[in-house]
């Protein structure tokens, strides 16, 4: 019953019925879903402590939820304190309840298999929205000039986010991937990819195309190798240029230039709040904009602290997968699991390059799932750990310095091809 209704949970998360449905609009529906995961997953046993140590990954959730509820705690503003900790126990809790959830290679295969059909139901409401206007859940495209952009509702509302969280499923559905995860064959697949890949492209958001482009260079990469590869993403690119938003990027675009000025006031946030940040949710009152870039967001609001456990996360995520990927006699669906879900992260750091998705859902479920192939691989006989260490620490801080220093330098580069 408890992954059950964590499935329902997600479902729901993504469908987003509370904004749609009339009759559920004053339905705090996810609180109550989130009370009643918990509690099955609680009467079935389901939370013990094997699975919470079996990755660092589920410690660093913590201490990085903490450093959020600290970045207004260091400010001495216990309502932020308790608005940051409200607002991102949202996250942990799905995170939790797919790490405890999911634990044999059924569940495995279910769970993604209905990442996959959200992801779907996104780009379908991007398709149908971009032909009739209105989306199947309500909302209408953004018209910028003669220009549509298909977006989503809620959290999705914004056409960028709504690539996004089409990118980050796509992986699943290219061929070699998902016939030897999802499916027996691999033509399913590609009956999925052809409107997934039109639905990201109809929302014309630059980031989310670059994402997608980036996922199958990723496939490419594992296919037929490096040099290959990079012909195909330099076809890919070519394409793309032809799209319309694409044709009139530079530096010197507005859209540009104003993500820019974004860019330069976070880093200059970061720089009089350089430990602690000006604290979650701030920046858009300190500024009146968001960063546009999901690094940047925490740095400015979480400072080095936050920054540092939000790259942890990550590299975690991408050292368990890429040690997992030299398992020896390892079971026949790992390499496309593993291969997916780096495809899957990969798509998403480049979407959210240019967006403000750092306390967003997706990222966390698809570390979630990182565990959830920890726990499967486990009760199919496979003692698997990967503790953290002090080298971990020492690389996460330098490439959390050279995430700074690079942001500034890139910064520097663009406003001098302006001026």
């Amino acid at each position: 019953m408890g992954f059950f209704l964590t499935l329902l949970y997600v479902v729901i998360i993504f469908i987003r019925p509370q904004e749609f449905v009339e009759a559920m609009k004053a339905w705090p529906i996810l609180d109550v879903m989130a009370v009643l995961c918990v509690s099955a997953l609680f009467l079935e046993g389901g939370f013990t402590s094997e699975i919470w140590k079996r990755s660092p990954l589920n410690q660093l959730m913590l201490w990085f939820w903490g450093a959020l509820v600290l970045s207004h705690l260091a400010a001495a503003s216990f309502w932020g304190a308790r608005m940051a900790f409200t607002v991102f126990a949202k996250v942990e809790i799905v995170y939790i309840l797919i790490i405890f959830s999911v634990t044999n290679f059924r569940r495995l295969k279910t769970f993604t298999w209905f990442m996959v059909l959200m992801g779907l139901f996104l780009a379908l409401q991007s398709i149908w929205q971009y032909y009739t206007g209105v989306g199947l859940a309500g909302g209408e495209a953004l018209q910028r000039g003669e220009l549509m952009q298909a977006r989503g509702i809620g959290i999705f509302q914004d056409p960028n986010d709504l690539a996004l969280n089409i990118v980050c499923f796509i992986p699943f559905v290219l061929p070699h991937f998902h016939k030897y995860l999802l499916s027996r064959t691999w033509l399913t697949g590609v009956l999925l990819l052809i409107p997934m890949a039109t639905g990201v492209i109809y929302t014309r958001s630059r980031g989310g195309i670059l994402g997608m482009a980036a996922v199958f260079w990723y496939y490419f990469h594992r296919r037929v190798g490096l040099v290959l590869s990079i012909g195909a993403l330099l076809l890919m690119l070519s394409v793309v240029a032809t799209l319309p938003r694409f044709g009139s990027t530079s530096v010197e675009d507005a859209s540009t230039r104003t993500r820019m000025e974004h860019w330069a006031e976070g880093l200059n946030v970061f720089t009089h709040r350089p430990i602690f940040g000006i604290g979650i949710r701030q920046f858009v009152e300190f500024h009146g904009q968001t960063a546009h870039n999901s690094f940047i967001l925490v740095l400015a609001e979480a400072g080095f602290v936050g920054a540092f456990f939000w790259i942890a996360l990550f590299l975690q995520g991408f050292r368990e997968l890429f040690t997992l990927g030299k398992l020896p006699n390892a079971p026949p669906w790992l390499e496309p699991q593993l291969s997916g879900l780096t495809g899957a992260l990969i798509g998403w750091q480049v979407c959210a390059f240019f967006l403000s998705q750092t306390y967003h859902f997706t990222s966390f479920i698809l570390l979630a799932l990182v565990v959830a192939t920890l726990n499967v691989l486990h009760n199919e006989g496979y003692n698997v750990r990967h503790p953290w260490s002090g080298r971990m620490t020492l690389f996460t801080l330098g490439v959390t310095l050279a995430a700074v220093v690079g942001m500034h330098i890139l910064l520097r580069i663009l406003w001098g091809l302006v001026s």
